[in-house]
């Protein structure tokens, strides 16, 4: 079955189809129009327009086709009615019908009061349709007031705002300059003071252990039998159940080029009491001149040091306060149960160090 064929609408105006638009149809021709060229607003037509008015709306070609005025006083009849007749005129006047004045008049204001009528109500309807418009922008205007009013509150609010931050701001400023700065150096104190009770704690867990220097590095040694040899070394009696750990410290060398040309690693026992690491240190301290020679050792005779652990703080520590007692000649610089002394000669007072500001202090500059 063939599809229906639809009838296509074009604009009479602008000679396009209309589809799915909005048109007005001209109730004395029966042309269509859309509302582009008819200047019928889409609110007009759908919210004002009747369905009367519709029905009886007229293009412009239509409406300026209609008579305007009275034509009754046309020059042939006003010729007619002045001019004195002659033979020939009345021959010829009868065969001219003359115009009812009266009837046509009445003819002429019968057919034109609809077309006033019409403009009249399409004006009317124009004027309402302005008052509307009118009155809508009205409202968007007062909305939009409305909105302004809101803004600007809105900012004198963020400006009060920010001059009670700024005013807070004035004010912490000023009490920040008005403190005096023991502030932070009191709290830097106490940090120090903090780190300081830190190290001491690690250093009492380092107690029961010796470090033992100088004793070159073989590829399968064992570290508790050369503790083992160097107690033997300084005469104290020492077994294998006396001593809980003892390794190399610090990285691994693995190339054995490494082993041989830089400073071996020294060797850190941790012993089962603190009475044994006191033996040992004790024996060192007599023996101060000890060497690796009867360890049992493929490589040369090395000098031997054993001392206490440090921790790495007071091992800095220790190492500084050496190169600075060298640099002015002070003689003695040892550490005991962790702790760091040094000693301008023998007879002359002790002087502890716990801080790197101790040095500036005891050894001046």
């Amino acid at each position: 079955m063939a599809p229906p064929v639809v009838n296509k609408i074009y604009c009479n105006g602008c000679s396009q189809e209309i589809v799915g638009k909005q048109f007005l149809k001209c109730n004395i021709c029966s042309k269509h129009y859309d509302l582009l060229c008819t200047s019928v607003s889409e609110k007009r037509f759908h919210n004002i327009m009747s369905t009367e008015n519709k029905n009886k709306w007229k293009c412009q070609e239509c409406i300026s086709k209609e008579p305007k005025t009275d034509n009754t006083n046309t020059p042939i009849k006003y010729g007619l009615q002045q001019s004195p007749k002659s033979n020939d005129e009345e021959t010829c006047s009868t065969n001219v019908t003359l115009r009812n004045r009266t009837h046509e008049k009445q003819k002429t204001q019968t057919t034109s009061v609809p077309a006033s009528d019409m403009a009249t109500a399409e004006l009317a309807n124009e004027l309402r349709l302005l008052r509307q418009d009118i009155k809508e922008m009205r409202n968007d205007m007062q909305d939009f007031r409305g909105t302004i009013e809101s803004l600007f509150v809105a900012i004198n609010s963020c400006n009060k705002r920010l001059d009670c931050l700024e005013a807070r701001m004035e004010v912490v400023e000023k009490n920040q300059h008005i403190k005096p700065s023991n502030d932070v150096s009191l709290l830097e104190n106490t940090i120090a003071d903090l780190k300081m009770e830190i190290n001491d704690r690690d250093q009492e867990l380092l107690c029961n252990d010796v470090e033992i220097a100088g004793i070159p590095e073989e590829k399968s040694e064992r570290s508790i039998h050369l503790v083992l040899a160097v107690a033997t070394k300084l005469g104290v009696s020492l077994e294998e159940r006396d001593i809980v750990s003892a390794e190399r410290a610090g990285p691994l060398r693995r190339e054995p080029a490494d082993i041989k040309n830089t400073k071996p690693r020294p060797i850190v026992a941790r012993l089962a009491r603190r009475t044994h690491r006191d033996c040992l240190l004790a024996a060192a301290r007599v023996r101060r001149n000890s060497t690796t020679a009867g360890l049992g050792l493929d490589s040369g005779t090395c000098p031997l040091y054993l001392n206490e652990r440090l921790t790495k703080y007071n091992r800095q520590l220790f190492y500084k306060a050496r190169f600075e007692a060298k640099r002015v000649g002070w003689k003695y610089v040892w550490t005991r149960e962790g702790k760091v002394f040094a000693r301008k000669d023998n007879g002359e007072l002790r002087y502890r160090l716990r801080f790197e500001s101790d040095l500036a202090k005891v050894f001046g500059h």
